[in-house]
């Protein structure tokens, strides 16, 4: 299993774009192939219009979020079942996934530019300071930037290249929270669970601090989020080989009801079917 693997993190994210009553909820829940080709058509139209409108903040916007959200959603979670089975499937989709990832950087990258001249400095260190603006687009610009770099870390297969980029999936998520923790349910504590659980730098600490940022998250989405609950049981559980918190947490979040929260009703579709694979598998990931 590959040690940058952002995935618990990213089924928390899916409402930002679509309401629990719209029809890809309904087709995701029910006939998920189909939700697939929409939503790989959706992204297409989009990077065709970030073509012809290279410098539209809303465009690339839209950019960064869905080509990270179809490949985390679809293309690295087919990936994570095949590679049990079949290892070169696996790594093909990763592939897949990778180059959507890139992209999505860009455009992110390219978005926050439009708005923060001295991003490029603050992302590789040269200044501390971004000044990121505590409003809603802004803030989501930033996390799905954070994702798209976490996806890319993860789908690369432990390149150098990327690895060492891993900080700045960091460095966006902390400045999120800095401006407002609770935005869009805890999305970014959700994050920090596994980001804080891959990074080296965080070292004797980091299960402590993933723990805190789990208790965080659950309080932020008042216990109604299942996504907490498998970032903790994937990052904390499995890699410590407890496999009976591993079942606990699962189980807690399969008894989380979907529908009490509308607002995460399309995240929960997606982390309950991740939470029933996952025990479905347990024998594969405890030894």
């Amino acid at each position: 299993m590959n040690r940058y693997h952002l995935l618990p993190a990213i089924t928390s994210l899916f409402h930002i774009i679509f309401s629990s009553c719209s029809p890809v909820a309904i087709v995701l829940e029910h006939q998920p192939e189909f939700a697939e080709k929409y939503y790989e058509k959706k992204i297409r139209s989009i990077g065709g219009n970030i073509k012809k409108e290279p410098e539209n903040f809303d465009l690339l916007k839209k950019g960064v979020e869905g080509f990270t959200m179809y490949a985390f959603g679809f293309l690295m979670e087919k990936a994570d079942r095949a590679i049990i089975n079949n290892y070169s499937t696996g790594v093909g989709l990763q592939e897949m996934a990778h180059q959507y990832f890139v992209d999505a950087i860009d455009f992110g990258e390219r978005g926050i530019n439009l708005k923060y001249n001295d991003y490029q400095k603050w992302i590789t260190g040269e200044i501390g300071n971004i000044g990121l603006e505590p409003v809603d687009i802004d803030i989501a610009l930033f996390y799905w930037t954070a994702a798209a770099y976490g996806g890319a870390v993860s789908s690369s297969q432990g390149d150098p290249e990327w690895v060492i980029k891993l900080p700045r999936v960091g460095l966006l998520l902390n400045e999120v929270i800095e401006k407002d923790s609770l935005w869009n349910n805890g999305a970014a504590l959700v994050a920090m669970i596994t980001y804080t659980m891959n990074n080296p730098e965080m070292a004797g600490e980091s299960e402590k601090l993933a723990r805190r940022y789990f208790d965080t998250a659950v309080n932020a989405s008042n216990g109604m989020d299942i996504g907490p609950y498998i970032a903790i049981a994937e990052s904390v559980s499995k890699l410590n080989q407890n496999r009976n918190e591993f079942i606990q947490l699962l189980n807690q979040a399969l008894d989380i009801d979907i529908n009490s929260n509308p607002d995460l009703r399309l995240a929960n579709i997606i982390s309950r079917k991740r939470a029933e694979w996952l025990l479905a598998n347990v024998d594969e990931f405890f030894y």
